[in-house]
């Protein structure tokens, strides 16, 4: 793969070039065409296993995108393709399938929560170097809940301010994300708890100023409604920093550039 660069940049196909673009990478890219057509992949016997690595990257993915749904609100805090990051951790589960063949194997969270754990979502600037105290996190199954207790914050002590910002608040998410099976069609992964229902909570501190000290707190959030969870279903918690921006008086909205946030419990 190159890259184009000076006055020579365009985007498209010329000849046997294609050039394209990537959101996280400055220049353009430029690569050649070739390699299998899609039907050779498709029915070639010489490209069986490579269909199985597409079955399965597909259930990387799709379960990538369940967790980035439990994430939720917060995902905007990132500003890099962060699935990606997601996908390669979601990756490593199929291994701890032992019971499929591969090219149908499960992508079983609730054997690894752990591995998500400490997950981050920044914009250049990490969450731990923005919180500096550890927050106390814990989550109840039974209950669909979780809290969190945030230690008093002192600016320049326990908050860092990565810009000149003037607010900030806390937010909790806590989503769920269920143990992912191939469904026999084509590319496609389900959950294997059929009857789960992917809700979740949020819960957002006020608005505090980055200039004064920031008394404890105690969050607790809880899902509501019935989700019909089973030990294949995993719970979920991500706490972030927002910062914001006064708009008048008495409203004040997030800055899209800044803020972090961190997979804090997964149960």
């Amino acid at each position: 793969m190159a890259r184009l660069k000076g006055t020579l940049n365009f985007t498209g196909s010329i000849g046997n070039l294609s050039a394209y673009t990537n959101r996280t990478i400055a220049d353009t890219l430029l690569r050649s065409k070739g390699g299998p057509s899609k039907k050779q992949i498709k029915k070639s016997p010489r490209f069986k296993n490579t269909r199985k690595n597409n079955v399965e990257f597909s259930g990387s993915s799709t379960t990538a995108a369940a967790v980035k749904a439990a994430i939720g609100y917060l995902e905007y805090v990132d500003h890099t393709s962060f699935q990606s990051r997601l996908v390669k951790i979601c990756n490593c589960m199929k291994v701890l399938d032992t019971e499929n063949e591969k090219g149908q194997r499960s992508y079983y969270v609730s054997s690894c929560r752990y591995w998500l754990e400490g997950f981050q979502l920044e914009m250049g600037t990490q969450f731990d170097s923005i919180i500096k105290h550890p927050l106390q996190c814990s989550i109840d199954r039974n209950e669909q809940s979780a809290s969190i207790f945030v230690p008093a914050l002192f600016p320049k002590i326990g908050l860092y301010v990565p810009g000149k910002f003037s607010f900030y608040r806390i937010t909790a998410v806590l989503g769920i994300v269920p143990d992912m099976k191939y469904s026999g069609r084509g590319y496609d992964y389900e959950p294997i708890n059929s009857n789960i229902q992917l809700w979740h909570a949020d819960l957002s501190t006020v608005w505090f100023s980055t200039a004064e000290i920031c008394a404890e707190q105690n969050l607790i959030l809880q899902i509501q409604g019935q989700t019909n969870m089973s030990d294949n279903d995993s719970l979920v918690l991500t706490v972030g920093v927002e910062f914001g921006v006064a708009l008048s008086a008495n409203l004040i909205r997030p800055i899209t550039n800044a803020g972090a946030a961190k997979i804090m419990a997964v149960a």
